[in-house]
């Protein structure tokens, strides 16, 4: 079987080139993730949310079930092709002619930072304060404490004890009790680890990646993303790189709070909304 991708990242792009050999790590109803090295790359169905690893194919979410890959099955690739060998039938994919985004992430010019961090802030309360996700939108709006779960309850508690401490200056204690969020949540992408990846949007939109506490929280992620599983670790790999979703990276444009939300909902049953939570922490930082 024959099959193109359709749109992919660079990032994901220089994976492959350096890639000779791999496996399938897991396969969902929309995903295939493949393991390659150090390295995790997602075959993904038509119309999948871009990011930095994402493969997106000419497939829809039933004929990607019909493929029947299983985890495990041997990988091959070269520059342009993957090849899923699998015993019955192989599947070869072509990356040749796929459009390529570049999805590193670029703050805004200093001078407008001030208006840029008043307006997505204000936009994106506008996003939260309509969405019930069950997530970490529920600790932002809405919800009283006694109604959020017990892992709501902790990361509410953890984020706003690393605001008390970022307000008295203590940015390396400060980052260093953000980290504890690492890993927490359910899903394939735990919470926690969502909110972080949009934090660290956050800070680099608004040019603070050489804050102290942006470099604490930096250290602090990468010394713990065994803490967390494989895909989300991924992604927070990605966000150490600056790579972030084209999502994410639309934030730069100042888009409308309905584009936000249309483009954010899309990812995941609640991990866009939660990583929009994390920008606007990061803003009100």
């Amino acid at each position: 079987m024959k099959l193109s991708i359709t749109k992919m990242s660079d990032y994901a792009s220089g994976i492959i080139k350096k890639s000779k050999n791999g496996a399938v790590h897991s396969v969902y109803r929309k995903t295939i993730n493949l393991s390659l090295g150090k390295e995790l790359i997602a075959l993904q169905a038509k119309n999948s949310p871009l990011s930095p690893i994402s493969l997106v194919t000419e497939l829809s979410a039933h004929d990607m079930e019909l493929l029947s890959i299983k985890a495990g099955t041997p990988v091959r690739l070269s520059a342009s092709q993957i090849e899923i060998c699998s015993p019955d039938k192989s599947c070869v994919i072509s990356c040749a002619g796929a459009d390529r985004h570049n999805l590193l992430l670029r703050p805004v010019d200093a001078a407008q930072t001030g208006e840029f961090r008043l307006y997505l802030a204000e936009s994106i309360n506008v996003v939260l304060s309509g969405t019930k996700t069950g997530g970490f939108d529920s600790i932002f709006y809405g919800e009283p404490e006694r109604e959020l779960s017990l892992i709501l309850l902790t990361a509410k508690k953890i984020i706003g004890e690393c605001e008390d401490l970022y307000r008295q200056q203590k940015y390396q204690k400060a980052a260093s009790r953000l980290t504890s969020l690492i890993g927490l949540g359910g899903g394939l992408t735990p919470g926690g680890d969502d909110f972080l990846c949009g934090v660290l949007a956050g800070l680099t939109l608004t040019g603070q990646e050489n804050h102290e506490f942006c470099r604490a929280l930096r250290e602090g992620i990468n010394s713990r993303l065994s803490d967390t599983v494989d895909i989300s670790a991924a992604f927070l790999s990605c966000a150490l790189k600056g790579q972030y979703s084209l999502a994410v990276n639309t934030l730069r444009h100042k888009p409308s709070p309905g584009e936000i939300l249309s483009m954010f909902s899309k990812i995941g049953h609640s991990s866009g909304i939660d990583t929009l939570c994390g920008v606007l922490y990061a803003l009100k930082l």
